[in-house]
């Protein structure tokens, strides 16, 4: 699956916009990872799209911010990444 900041050069419909969210937070012997984040979130607009038969997702923008997260005996640091795209399918 295609998920893109561009467009395409290749011909395409447009089937809708979508969008998703993922987070990673502390860990006990690790801090927050914004790749885990980024990865969970393009897996999230991966799926979105094949859901509604799409191919790639195309013109995305990402935004992320650092967050607390509740834990067992303190705050937690998070980082939270938000994303949207163009759900296409190749013609």
């Amino acid at each position: 699956m295609i998920i893109s900041t561009g467009d395409l050069k290749e011909n395409y419909s447009i089937i809708d916009t979508i969008f998703a969210i993922d987070s990673h937070k502390d860990g006990f012997f690790s801090g927050a990872d914004p790749n885990k984040a980024f990865e969970g979130l393009k897996s999230q607009l991966a799926k979105k799209c094949q859901s509604l038969g799409g191919d790639a997702v195309i013109n995305c923008q990402f935004e992320y911010r650092d967050a607390l997260a509740d834990g067992l005996t303190k705050k937690k640091h998070a980082i939270e990444i938000f994303g949207y795209g163009t759900a296409v399918k190749l013609n």
